[in-house]
Order: structure tokens, then C-alpha cells, then sequence
């Protein structure tokens, strides 16, 4: 049962602290048409080791309406693992974004704020609202190319020794996806958040896939991440990765 709950434990801790930095990109639905669109992801497990037992579960729903002028996001992450007498993991999040086409270039102004709380980085609740530019330079069907940067003020309440941070930084991101006509691609998302006040203080993030299709429905996948925060909050590391491989089956038409 230990070795399970260190084990739930070392994986939140990877997400988790990436959630410091929230992808919103890799969140995105990228539909064509106008409307109403959303997804959900959901999971729950059980692990009884007697005498304990190990619960985990999680809730991950978005949902997004789009015209040609206008783009609402609201998405939301849930996540806790705990057994009988120990909570390993429990943390939250709500993010919500508006995107405003300027005329009808590929520029878009966007406005956002996100509410938050994490065990596993010591936060009781951190709060943002931030806005600035977006622009789509490269848009074919193969290759896509986004960057953006925003100011964003956040307040952040941590619960060792009651320490409050009041900050305003700079963010900002490249992300792209390509793929070729051999069934390879390359998708990624680099974030860079130095305070406006104290740029030796900063938090950096990448996530990246690769993808390269073996057969017409089997593909196979590569994906790592990773996390530095300069000044880090008691106890919780600098930097943090993770990788992982594996194979995606697609059935049926």
C-alpha cells in the first residue's frame, strides 16, 4: 500500500506542478465551425491493500463557444488521491478566457482569470486575471503556429507560515503543430512568466509530443515535460519532468 501511494504521489506531483502553468493550448478545441462545443474527461479507481484502501479520481470538462468575432473557453481540472487516513493529493482548478478577433486579421486580444488551490505545492488558493495579444502566424492544414503574450496580476496564499504572494508577471508562449504526409507530427507549448518587478524570478514550462503513424489506425507516441520555477514555494522543487511512450489504436471507420 506504501509503495502505491508514493507511487500516486510521484505522478501528482508531476502534474501538479505543471499546473502552476496551465497549458491552456493543449485545452483548446480547435473546430471550424461556430457554436457550442465541449469535451469531458472523468476517472475513478479504487486499490484496497488491507487494511487500507486507496481512492483516486478525477474531472477534467471544457467547453467553448465560438463565432467569427468572438471565443468564450471555461475549463476546469479536479484531482484528488487520498486512502482511509492520508490525503496525497488534492487539487483544483478553473480557468476562464475570452479571445476577441481584431477586424479580420490573425490577431486576437484575449482576456482571462483562473482560481486555484494545490496540496502537493503548498497552496491554499491562488487567483489570476490577466489579458494581452494572441497571433496565429503560420495556418495551413499541416502546420499551425500561435504566440502570445499577456500581463497578468496573480495572488497566491501558501500554507506554510501564512506567506501571501502579490505579483504581477509577464507571460508568454510559442505553440505549434505540425504534421507531414508520412504520418509524422510535432506539437509543443513553451511558457515564460518572469515578474514585471524581478525578472531573475521567473517560471518556465514545456510540453511536447511526437507522433509518427506505423499503420493506417496505429500510431506511435512520445511525450515530455517539463517545470522550473525559480523561486519555488517551501519544500516543493525547482524543476520537474516526466516522460512517457506508448501507442495509440484507433477503431472502427
Amino acid at each position: 500500500m506504501k509503495f502505491v501511494g508514493l507511487f500516486s504521489v510521484l505522478i501528482c506531483c508531476v502534474f501538479g506542478l505543471n499546473a502552476q502553468i496551465v497549458n491552456i493550448e493543449n485545452r483548446r478545441i480547435y473546430e471550424d465551425t461556430s457554436g457550442w462545443s465541449g469535451a469531458l474527461d472523468a476517472g475513478f479507481a479504487v486499490t484496497q491493500n488491507s487494511p487500507d484502501i486507496l481512492y483516486s479520481g478525477n474531472l477534467r470538462p471544457r467547453v467553448q463557444y465560438k463565432t467569427r468575432k468572438n471565443h468564450f473557453l471555461l475549463i476546469c481540472d479536479l484531482n484528488y488521491t487520498a486512502s482511509n487516513k492520508t490525503t496525497y493529493a488534492n487539487s483544483g482548478m478553473s480557468h476562464f478566457r475570452y479571445a476577441r478577433r481584431i477586424k479580420n486579421s490573425p490577431w486576437k486580444w484575449e482576456a482571462y482569470t483562473q482560481i486555484q488551490y494545490n496540496q502537493l505545492l503548498n497552496q491554499r488558493v491562488r487567483y489570476l486575471v490577466g489579458t494581452g495579444p494572441r497571433w496565429k502566424f503560420i495556418d495551413t492544414n499541416n502546420v499551425r503556429f500561435f504566440v502570445g503574450s499577456s500581463t497578468f496580476w496573480e495572488y497566491e496564499e501558501l500554507t506554510e507560515d501564512g506567506i501571501i504572494n502579490d505579483n504581477f508577471r509577464w507571460s508568454n508562449y510559442l505553440s505549434w503543430f505540425i504534421r507531414t504526409q508520412s504520418g509524422f507530427s510535432f506539437s509543443g507549448t513553451t511558457y515564460y512568466q518572469p515578474r514585471w518587478d524581478r525578472f531573475k524570478d521567473f517560471r518556465f514550462s514545456g510540453q511536447y509530443s511526437i507522433s509518427q503513424a506505423i499503420t493506417k489506425r496505429l500510431d506511435m507516441r512520445i511525450e515530455f515535460n517539463i517545470y522550473y520555477d525559480s523561486a519555488p514555494p517551501v519544500n516543493v522543487r525547482k524543476t520537474v519532468f516526466s516522460s512517457s511512450a506508448g501507442i495509440h489504436l484507433r477503431l472502427g471507420e
